[in-house]
């Protein structure tokens, strides 16, 4: 189901491996995401910041069963539910064992044990689901109701650890584009791609106008590191 995008980079190594980056539209691969069966569950559907206009994923998912839950009730939301909590509540609510899709975007972040959080979700998950996974890799502070953790791919893939990676990539603040590593030709998000990170992305701003800090203050700012970077995420696509 993999985007094919395009190869914008490559690096060979010294010994002979070549590692490079491939981009391409996450429009696409929400197209590929449509198709995936019903019924479908969204983790954290309250209608917000992220998934906002009365629900992003529902509509990608319009032709199928689809269950919203939250810790919130509001706009978007079917069921009341916080996903640490044990699944057989979820269950008896829903009427439904275990989904076929599962989406969990911008979440794991706001949750006080992922552990507990990601083996819920994998009971869920009917053998042969898939399940969407996107966590913050550097972000500001943002809490829902609060915020705790900063992810990176080997820390998804063991939270998910019985599951099987279909696709990974980075994604910018605006969720424009997706960026895969590869070595050799195959995505891979691993010690021995990722170390190029640090080197690949850079965040970069036209001249910013000067903001006041509080009310009281006369526009002093803390002065950050050159390699802070305001928004990117990690994304997993895993099957049961």
């Amino acid at each position: 189901m993999t985007v094919l995008g395009d190869d914008i980079f490559h690096w060979e190594l010294p010994d002979g491996n070549v590692i490079g980056v491939n981009r391409f539209k996450i429009d696409d691969l929400l197209l590929l995401l449509s198709e995936f069966p019903e019924p479908v569950l969204q983790i954290g559907s309250k209608s917000s910041i992220i998934d906002n206009h009365g629900g992003k994923w529902r509509k990608i998912f319009s032709d199928k069963k689809f269950v919203g839950i939250d810790i919130e009730d509001g706009e978007n939301v079917d069921f009341l539910h916080d996903i640490s909590d044990n699944v057989s509540r979820l269950r008896k609510k829903t009427g439904i064992k275990q989904f076929s899709t599962i989406i969990c975007s911008h979440i794991l972040e706001h949750v006080k044990n992922p552990f507990v959080a990601a083996d819920n979700l994998q009971k869920l998950l009917r053998p042969g689901g898939k399940i969407f996974v996107t966590v913050p890799w550097v972000q500001g502070f943002h809490g829902f109701p609060d915020d705790y953790w900063r992810m990176s791919f080997p820390a998804i893939r063991l939270l998910f650890e019985k599951l099987e990676i279909i696709d990974g990539y980075y994604s910018d603040a605006r969720e424009e584009f997706g960026y895969r590593l590869k070595y050799n030709g195959k995505t891979e998000h691993s010690n021995r791609t990722c170390r190029i990170e640090r080197n690949l992305f850079q965040f970069i701003t036209d001249e910013m106008p000067e903001q006041r800090i509080f009310e009281d203050a006369e526009g002093m700012k803390i002065k950050l590191s050159k390699m802070y970077m305001p928004g990117m995420s990690v994304n997993l696509i895993m099957s049961k």
